[in-house]
């Protein structure tokens, strides 16, 4: 549980701004759009002008939740504070106002590798998620679109609660959250059950890429299979669990071709390998069981590269 202390000096930052720029890191999952969305509402909800703000795509699967359509890509403004949420490092957000300082932000995060980049940071590493964070910040004092959003990003960083981050604080919070009004089946026929067929079509391609190596198995997109289906990168994003669920496998990867000379690498685990370990080596990091990194090389090039690195990891 977060210290009463910790809650006290968040409300008290918050309370005196009037202007705030709500953000979270590029290839938005759900926990960092359930997190900027269950904020911001909530900082609508005591009076603040708060401003959702992320550079990038954002997943359709989402578009149910109260305050989706005010997500911009657009973070002009004149703002007296900023709150990250959700990533490790501020370079994980680009385009942000010039004048952003380090005094004038919170950083709410629940990865072992932030960098504690803010002048008030509540960092939660033995938490599930950012909204599970949010959910003890807020505490009754939301509304059911808030609690919505937050259980969101509850359930999707968890995997549908089978992920190793999955804890008896978790299910608490999940559970407050239900007593607050959330539905469950609502919210998970609302995420996994809505795929668009596009997204559906480029799952097909990208399922024909994998292979297996052991316990290990690795899978991934090119730009090509994009523009046959007409999907877009933002369609990739909750595809990297089907590395793990076949029987037998303890560690998936995930390679993302974004241009002709960049590959986002994803990686996952069950309980056997520790895949920060691995992306830290490449400039990159997470957590225990879920880790990236970006790697300047084509698709084929880091294919080569992380397939070395990862099959002499024991």
């Amino acid at each position: 549980m977060i210290e009463k202390i910790v809650i006290d000096k968040f409300n008290d930052i918050i309370n005196k701004a009037s202007n705030i720029l709500v953000f979270a890191h590029k290839r938005p999952d759900g926990d960092a759009i359930g997190s900027i969305i269950a904020l911001s509402l909530y900082l609508e909800l005591i009076g603040k002008n708060a401003t959702m703000y992320i550079p990038d795509d954002i997943p359709a699967e989402y578009d149910f939740l109260v305050g989706y359509n005010k997500i911009t890509n657009n973070s002009d403004g004149k703002y007296d504070l900023f709150v990250s949420l959700d990533q490790s490092d501020i370079s994980r957000t680009y385009g942000l106002p010039l004048y952003i300082t380090k005094e004038l932000m919170i950083n709410i995060d629940h990865h072992k590798s932030n960098t504690y980049f803010g002048s008030f940071n509540i960092v939660m590493p033995d938490y599930s998620s950012t909204c599970e964070i949010l959910t003890e910040l807020i505490g009754d004092k939301g509304n059911i679109d808030i609690y919505n959003a937050l259980y969101t990003g509850i359930l999707t960083d968890t995997g549908s609660f089978k992920y190793a981050n999955t804890n008896r604080t978790t299910f608490k919070n999940a559970i407050y959250l239900i007593d607050c009004g959330v539905e469950p089946a609502y919210i998970s026929q609302n995420v996994f059950m809505r795929m668009k067929k596009k997204k559906l079509k480029l799952l097909a391609l990208t399922l024909n890429t994998l292979e297996f190596y052991d316990d290990k198995a690795f899978m991934y997109i090119n730009q090509n299979m994009l523009k046959e289906t007409g999907a877009n990168m933002s369609d990739t994003e909750s595809i990297t669990g089907y590395t793990l669920i076949t029987r037998g496998t303890e560690m998936g990867i995930f390679l993302r071709e974004e241009s002709a000379s960049k590959t986002r690498v994803s990686f996952r685990s069950k309980n056997k390998y520790d895949v920060d370990i691995i992306a830290k080596e490449f400039g990159g990091g997470g957590h225990k069981n879920a880790a990236g990194c970006n790697i300047d090389m084509n698709l084929k090039d880091t294919i080569k590269l992380i397939k070395k690195e990862v099959l002499e990891y024991e």
